[in-house]
């Protein structure tokens, strides 16, 4: 099987983005981005594909065989869908630390470390350039696991539940579903909030909750 290029996979993520800006270009820029979208989409196909013909290898690739690198592993994945690459993402981790998955029935978020219960958010490249974290349950009774992809790899937050509930107020965190009369008498309303990347937000994430190297060791947690 032919190697993927990462250059190849940068150009679909640009694609995607030229696309995304479209509403604030004028009609130079938009017919620009239009042209080089027509250009490189046979390509961009082509990656897409290859990507998604070897997504249920990718995490034996990087952990087992070694095959490629953690770095190039979120490279190739970030070309997947959001739906596609998050389960993997977190499946990863899972693997990676060696930690026991939760049944949905325990309602303890999505695994488990050392006694600890933890829901796990990942969240990828996006136009906003935001840690988007969603359908965040405050009624469960787990600390939480934040990770922000990127080509140069994941930056990793550990928050305790009690800090998950201060951000959520901090980053004025919104109802994910649902009208406001739907919401009014549910005990289990689902969250969502940002944090964007590069703000005062970010560094006091980065100073309070990024975690490095082995993040369950008891003198990191």
């Amino acid at each position: 099987m032919n190697q993927i290029e990462p250059k190849k996979i940068r150009e679909v993520c640009l694609i995607s983005f030229r696309l995304n800006m479209s509403n604030a270009m004028n009609q130079k820029e938009l017919n620009e981005t239009i042209s080089f979208i027509l250009d490189n989409i046979d390509s961009s196909r082509i990656v897409m594909n290859s990507v998604a013909s070897i997504r249920h290898q990718l995490i034996d690739l990087t952990i087992e065989e070694q095959v490629i690198s953690e770095e190039d592993f979120y490279k190739i994945s970030s070309v997947l869908s959001t739906q596609s690459r998050s389960p993997l993402w977190e499946n990863y981790f899972i693997k990676k630390h060696d930690c026991e998955r939760v049944s949905k029935n325990e309602n303890r978020g999505d695994l488990k470390k050392n006694g600890r219960y933890y829901e796990y958010k990942s969240s990828g490249y996006n136009q906003n350039n935001s840690v988007n974290i969603l359908q965040i349950r405050p009624w469960q009774d787990c600390d939480y696991i934040i990770q922000s992809i990127s080509d140069d790899g994941a930056t990793t937050f550990v928050l305790a539940h009690a800090e998950m509930m201060l951000e959520m107020d901090r980053l004025k965190a919104s109802p994910a579903h649902g009208t406001q009369e739907a919401l009014e008498d549910n005990k289990t309303i689902e969250y969502m909030m940002r944090v964007e990347r590069d703000s005062a937000d970010w560094d006091r994430w980065i100073s309070n909750y990024c975690k490095e190297g082995d993040i369950f060791n008891p003198e990191t947690e």
